[in-house]
C-alpha cells in the first residue's frame, strides 16, 4: 500500500519549507544568449572525477557540469525535482518511489533507465566511502523502465538529503562497463560534456546539446583553469583573462569589490572549516585533552585570519541549515577561549609536560595554511606542540580515509540534512568515523534522528546531538566562510549555491554585443 505524501508534507518530514524553484535562467529584464565560451578559474585540481569513487571536494564542485542527482537542492536549500519528476513515500516510511523523467540522454545518446539508477547505487554500496550516507537503505529496484524503488530498513528521514548530497550523482552503466571507471572519463545526463582534460592546466568542457533542461545551457563551451596561486586568478580576473572565479583566500574580495568591470557574490556557506582530531591517537584519546585544545582554540581569531573575517562562527549545524540551529547561547559558551581552563583539563588528564602532534595541511587549501599556523600557537600555550605538515592532497586523501593523522586542518561542503551531516562523520560503526571516536549514547541518538520522521521530534534530537558533539569534540568546528564568487559584469544567470558545488554553471550566459 503506497500513500503518496504530498510535496508540502514531504519537505515537512525532511524538515524542509517551500522556497523558490526557479532555475534563474533569467537575469531581470532580458533574454538570455546563447553561445560563446565561459571561463572559469580554481586553485585546486581534481584528483580524479569518478562522482562515487573521489571522497575529494575538488571532485563534487566539479560533478554538477557533467552530472545530476534524482533530487537536487536549490540555493534556499529546498530539494526539487531532477531526475526524479516526483517522489512517492509509503505509509510505514519504507518504501520510496521515484517516478524517472523520460526521454533523459546519458552524454553517449543512450537513455536514462531505472537499471542506470540501480546499477549506480549497487556500485555505490560496494564500493564507495559515501555509502554510509545510505546505509539505512536495503535495496534499490527498478519499477518499471522509468521508475525506481528504495526500501529502507526503517524510516530513514534522511535520503532526500542523501540523494542531493555528495554522493548522489547518477551514473551510466555502458559509461563504467566502456571506461573501467569515471576518473578521467564523465558518462553523466549533465549540462556539459567532457571533451578535454590536461590535468593541473585546465578542463574543456562542451555543451549537452540533448540536455533534458530545454534550452539550457547557454554557453557553447566552459573551461575550468587551474591556477594555483590566487593572486593570479585575481590579476586574471582583472585583465579579463577568465569570467568566474571562486575565491578561496577572502582578502581577495578586498582587493576585487571595487572592481567595476566586476560582480561580486557573497553568500552563506553550508560548509565549514574544521580541525579533524584522531581520538585513536595518543593523549588524543582522552575525552580532557579534547576538550583543552576545545578551549585552548580561539575560533575567532583563526577566522579573522584565515578568512579576513568574512564568516561566522558556528554551532554544528550552519547557517543554510536554518531549521535546525541552536540558539547562539547554547553553543556559544563552548567557543569561548578560556587557556587556564584548558590547562586543568590537560593536568586532570594527566598531560601537565604536553606532547607533540602533527597538524596536516593541503597546501592548496588557503584557509588550511593560514588558519594552522593559528591553531599551532594556540596549543603551544597548552603545551601541545602541533608540527605543521604540509601534504600533497592526493596523499592527503589517502591517509585521510586511512584515518593515517594526528590532527590536521579541513574543509566540507556541508550537508544538507543533520542525518547526513553528522552520521557519516560521527557514528562510531556505520558511519566513516572521521575521528576514530566512540560515544555509544551519540550512536542511539544519531540512529534515532535518522528514523524519526516528525520535524518537532526531529529537531529535539538534533539538539541534543549538537551539545554531545560540542562537549565530547570529535573535531573542532572552526568556522564558516562566506562564499564569494567574482564574474566579469558581461555574465549573466549566475547562481551561488551553499555547497559551494558548480551547480549554478547551466544557467550562466554571456551578454555581449
Amino acid at each position: 500500500m503506497t500513500a503518496s505524501l504530498t510535496r508540502r508534507q514531504l519537505l515537512q518530514a525532511g524538515g524542509l519549507t517551500l522556497g523558490a524553484l526557479s532555475l534563474g535562467r533569467h537575469a531581470a529584464g532580458q533574454a538570455p544568449k546563447d553561445g560563446g565560451t565561459f571561463t572559469s578559474a580554481r586553485t585546486t585540481e581534481a584528483t580524479g572525477l569518478d562522482p562515487q569513487l573521489v571522497p575529494a571536494f575538488s571532485r563534487s564542485a566539479r560533478s554538477p557540469m557533467m552530472y545530476n542527482q534524482l533530487v537536487r537542492f536549490e540555493p534556499d536549500m529546498t530539494p526539487v525535482p531532477e531526475l526524479a519528476e516526483s517522489w512517492q513515500v509509503s505509509s510505514d516510511g519504507l518504501q520510496w518511489t521515484f517516478k524517472l523523467r523520460q526521454g533523459v540522454k546519458f552524454h553517449d545518446g543512450q537513455e536514462l533507465t531505472s537499471a542506470d539508477v540501480k546499477f549506480t547505487f549497487d556500485r555505490l554500496f560496494e564500493k564507495s566511502p559515501g555509502k554510509s550516507d545510505f546505509i539505512a537503505v536495503d535495496k534499490v529496484e527498478p519499477s518499471g523502465k522509468y521508475a525506481v524503488k528504495f526500501v529502507t530498513k526503517e524510516p530513514f528521514a534522511g535520503l532526500l538529503a542523501a540523494l542531493g548530497g555528495f554522493w548522489g550523482f547518477i551514473i551510466s552503466e555502458a559509461g563504467v562497463k566502456k571506461h573501467g571507471d569515471l576518473n578521467k572519463a564523465a558518462v553523466g545526463t549533465g549540462p556539459f560534456m567532457l571533451e578535454d582534460w590536461k590535468v593541473e592546466q585546465q578542463m574543456v568542457l562542451k555543451k549537452h546539446a540533448g540536455y533534458f533542461k530545454k534550452g539550457l545551457p547557454y554557453v557553447d563551451q566552459v573551461i575550468l583553469r587551474v591556477i594555483p596561486d590566487e593572486a593570479s586568478i585575481v590579476a586574471a580576473l582583472r585583465t579579463g583573462q577568465i569570467h568566474h572565479a571562486f575565491i578561496e583566500d577572502n582578502k581577495n574580495n578586498n582587493l576585487l569589490k571595487e572592481e567595476k568591470s566586476l560582480t561580486g557574490y557573497r553568500s552563506s556557506r553550508l560548509g565549514y572549516d574544521f580541525l579533524n582530531i584522531n581520538a585513536s591517537r595518543g593523549p588524543l584519546k582522552d575525552v580532557r585533552v579534547r576538550q583543552a585544545i576545545s578551549y585552548a582554540v580561539d575560533r575567532a581569531q583563526i577566522l579573522r585570519v584565515a578568512a579576513s573575517g568574512f564568516g561566522r562562527l558556528t554551532a554544528p549545524a550552519t547557517a543554510p541549515m536554518k531549521q535546525w540551529q541552536l540558539p547562539e547561547e547554547q553553543w556559544m559558551k563552548y567557543y569561548r577561549p578560556d587557556v587556564d581552563k584548558a590547562k586543568k583539563l590537560m593536568a586532570e588528564a594527566g598531560q601537565t609536560a604536553g606532547f607533540t602532534v602533527k597538524l596536516g595541511v593541503i597546501p592548496t587549501f588557503p584557509t588550511m595554511v593560514s588558519g594552522a599556523p593559528v591553531v599551532a600557537a594556540q596549543l603551544k600555550r597548552i603545551g601541545i606542540t602541533a608540527e605543521i605538515e604540509n601534504v600533497e592532497y592526493a596523499v592527503w586523501i589517502k591517509r585521510w580515509l586511512a584515518k593515517d593523522f594526528d590532527m590536521t586542518m579541513n574543509t566540507t561542503p556541508g550537508y544538507a540534512d543533520p542525518d547526513t551531516a553528522f552520521f557519516r562523520a560521527l557514528h562510531s560503526t556505520k558511519g566513516q568515523n572521521w575521528n576514530s571516536w566512540s560515544v555509544p549514547e551519540l550512536d542511539a541518538l544519531l540512529e534515532e534522528g535518522r528514523r524519526t520522521m516528525d520535524q518537532k521530534k526531529r529537531k529535539e534530537i538534533y539538539d541534543r546531538v549538537q551539545i554531545m558533539i560540542l562537549e565530547n569534540v570529535p573535531h573542532l568546528w572552526l568556522f564558516s566562510a562566506d562564499t564569494i564568487d567574482f564574474t566579469q559584469a558581461s555574465v549573466k544567470g549566475f547562481r551561488q549555491h551553499p555547497t559551494t558545488l558548480l551547480y549554478g554553471f547551466e544557467g550562466v550566459w554571456l551578454d555581449k554585443a
